[in-house]
């Protein structure tokens, strides 16, 4: 996972556990945070769940977030 895949996860991951706001809004949260749009870094987290979700490091993360993410 390129190092900003595995950032913007944790931190989706990090924003949950911290507020336990629906995808939306933590996809918001952590943009706002890092001054991305919101659309890039849905679409990146959907392009990570896409290419790594059989790795460990994934899986690992994943376990973290709701069911209903779609990351």
């Amino acid at each position: 996972m390129e190092s900003i895949e595995y950032e913007l996860l944790n931190a989706a991951c990090n924003c949950y556990d911290a507020c336990h706001k629906d995808f939306k809004e933590t996809i918001e949260m952590i943009s706002n945070a890092r001054g991305l749009n919101p659309k890039f870094t849905e679409a990146l987290l959907i392009a990570v769940k896409a290419r790594y979700s059989n790795t460990k490091e994934y899986q690992r993360l994943r376990k973290r977030l709701p069911e209903e993410f779609p990351i």
